[in-house]
């Protein structure tokens, strides 16, 4: 049992650090013991002004990816209040607003990405409908108001002209296939042609049987993470299509790139992420028996809470050189141009947040100071709440539990 119990925290600690920040000198997490014995994790919002008013305020809302869901619903009723909102989140190649002042070349590979970001989208409209969409009008209309919005955004090509959609299903002996074809006519708008003129098409293709069963998109590990503690997933309860809300992040491309930088095993954390490793699939079982146990998902949630709040005071980050320098560093480096670029283009503006994990935050601030901007406040908010009766454990046992925690977590970290 002794064995078993360790393997479930190892495993767990190595799925936990996924949503780690970084060190700070003044964090932007911490656990607070209530009056009413309640265990609380709080989430900051640090507010940045420029001396004399010369440019708005930023607010670094410290963002927790899994989060008891009144959590969400407070963050979307703030956020909301901004002028604009530059929140994370690695998006598709393609989804990026396409520069009219591209020559013809550049124009035919980011209409590609569009193509290749529609036809990922059909594909997912048929895991969940059972077929491909008629029409753009129909795969517009999907569930998800979030897909609406992208294939809004990316419905037409370089050139300004919305994709041509054929649908067709063909029988053959036993086989069936169906599929779904978008085009754009290139630079002439004319059917045919060679070089910039030319055709562009790419399709989605799905051949199955009568009986098949149905397909399920794999679940992400901080889904499962999500369902082991019995919280919820941010994807799943923040409203991103709201006016002046900006994905201000890398895309998928760019990460990847900058990954592959540094070998293999830094590309491995992607696939943790989308749960399709080896690693991620172990980490999968062991959160379903989690999430199997009341009491056991109430102490995995106090573990993952002061684990969020020890790490703020170690470098582990610093440890992880890929991780440090890309899945941190670079997408600050991406979000700090989208604020460069917002307060330029919007001058009446007064209140710019940044919606990003809090382990892009000490990053973040640094920036703002280099921009000549000050610390104003700081306002905490309530993101996950465990009573300590919910594990199971008597106080002594609790008090035990979390020590061995911290102690087994700051080995894990090199302390």
């Amino acid at each position: 049992m002794r064995t078993t119990m360790h393997m479930l925290l190892r495993s767990f600690i190595a799925v936990a650090l996924l949503c780690a920040s970084a060190a700070a000198s003044e964090p932007y997490s911490r656990v607070v013991e209530k009056e009413s014995g309640d265990i609380v994790l709080e989430m900051c919002t640090r507010t940045f002004v420029h001396p004399w008013g010369e440019n708005p305020s930023v607010h670094l809302v410290s963002a927790i990816h899994i989060a008891d869901q009144p959590y969400y619903a407070s963050m979307q009723a703030q956020l909301n209040a901004y002028d604009t909102v530059l929140f994370e989140g690695v998006k598709p190649a393609g989804l990026d607003p396409i520069d009219p002042d591209l020559d013809d070349e550049a124009k035919v590979e980011a209409t590609q990405d569009r193509l290749k970001l529609l036809t990922d989208i059909a594909q997912r409209y048929r895991i969940t409908h059972g077929e491909f969409p008629q029409n753009m009008e129909s795969l517009r209309k999907a569930d998800d108001p979030r897909i609406a919005a992208i294939v809004d955004s990316i419905k037409h090509d370089a050139w300004g002209r919305v994709f041509a959609t054929e649908h067709a299903v063909n029988i053959t002996d036993d086989q069936k296939r169906s599929q779904i074809t978008f085009t754009s006519y290139g630079a002439d708008q004319q059917r045919g042609g060679e070089g910039v003129n030319a055709d562009i098409s790419e399709t989605a293709k799905h051949e199955f049987n009568d009986g098949d069963k149905p397909e399920k998109t794999p679940e992400g590990i901080q889904t499962q993470l999500a369902n082991a503690l019995r919280v919820s997933f941010q994807l799943d309860e923040m409203d991103t299509t709201n006016p002046g809300w900006i994905n201000a992040d890398m895309d998928i491309n760019q990460l990847q790139h900058a990954l592959s930088e540094y070998g293999d095993d830094s590309m491995a954390i992607l696939d943790m992420l989308e749960g399709e490793s080896f690693s991620a699939k172990i980490a999968g079982f062991v959160l379903g028996f989690v999430a199997r146990s009341p009491q056991l998902s109430s102490m995995m949630k106090l573990v993952m809470m002061d684990m969020l709040a020890l790490v703020e005071t170690t470098n582990i980050m610093e440890q992880q050189e890929a991780m440090q320098a890309v899945i941190v560093d670079g997408r600050n480096d991406v979000v700090i141009e989208y604020l460069k670029d917002t307060i330029a283009k919007h001058p009446n503006y007064q209140d710019i947040a940044i919606f990003y994990g809090a382990g892009h935050m000490p990053g973040l601030e640094e920036a703002l100071i280099e921009m000549g901007y000050e610390p104003a406040g700081d306002t905490w908010a309530q993101a996950m709440t465990v009573n300590p009766k919910d594990t199971g454990l008597n106080e002594g046992q609790v008090k035990m539990m979390r020590n061995m925690i911290k102690s087994s977590l700051e080995q894990q970290m090199g302390r």
